[in-house]
């Protein structure tokens, strides 16, 4: 059954026993909030979900050799990028499309160390073979000479639900993860008593627990990578 934010909403003023709409201090504005800022800015760091892993395929050219996601048009956000990708050998256009590994670093003194730093005017344009994923970033060396299509795999973020409407939210057993992560994040803004702390933590601990629970009984149907 679909879960929606008012379900998130409802279940987050149980935990946090303020069930007063009128009060400006747990309204569904300021509760919205939370629920946002929990999955915006907790929730990709607290869990990786077999659901938030994604793939993200944009074109660079001999324009530039930084990009952003929104550069790129993503969606969303990665977290957490994979250390290799993939990039074509030839004209993206060519129907022929071959590709080949694009080793990826999130080490800035690693990359600049190999490629140097604020050298662009003498680096020869060609063929990228590595990318370095730092910030909101992504800086590709050597210079493309040309149009490439690239192709990157990780975890992404969730932008979260707007201050408008009544969404439904991406998965329905998300729902009291996300309720009891932003009471907990509410309870521990408003000072709320150390009994009252530690029940909102067991019982946000015990949601985790079952949501990675769900995630392991996904991923132990994957057969494992050979670590050579």
């Amino acid at each position: 059954m679909a879960q929606f934010v008012s379900d998130c909403l409802r279940t987050m003023r149980l935990a946090i026993g303020r069930r007063n709409e009128n009060d400006p201090d747990s309204n569904d504005t300021k509760l919205r909030q939370y629920i946002n800022d929990f999955v915006n800015m907790t929730m990709s760091d607290d869990v990786k979900l077999f659901e938030q892993y994604g793939t993200l395929e944009f074109t660079i050219d001999e324009d530039s050799d930084v990009y952003t996601f929104n550069d790129v048009g993503a969606d969303s956000n990665f977290v957490n990028i994979s250390v290799e990708g993939f990039i074509t050998l030839k004209d993206p256009a060519d129907e022929s499309i071959s590709w080949n590994r694009l080793k990826i670093y999130q080490d800035p003194s690693e990359f600049y160390g190999y490629w140097g730093v604020n050298n662009t005017d003498i680096l020869i344009a060609g063929y990228p073979t590595e990318m370095l994923y730092y910030g909101t970033e992504m800086v590709f060396r050597t210079i493309p000479d040309d149009e490439y299509k690239v192709m990157i795999y990780g975890y992404k973020e969730y932008a979260g639900f707007g201050d408008d409407g009544n969404p439904a939210l991406p998965f329905d057993y998300w729902m009291r993860y996300i309720a009891y992560g932003a009471a907990l994040n509410y309870a521990r803004d408003y000072r709320f008593e150390t009994n009252a702390l530690n029940q909102l933590k067991t019982e946000f601990a015990h949601e985790r627990k079952l949501l990675l629970t769900r995630n392991h009984n996904q991923r132990k149907l994957s057969r494992c990578k050979p670590s050579f």
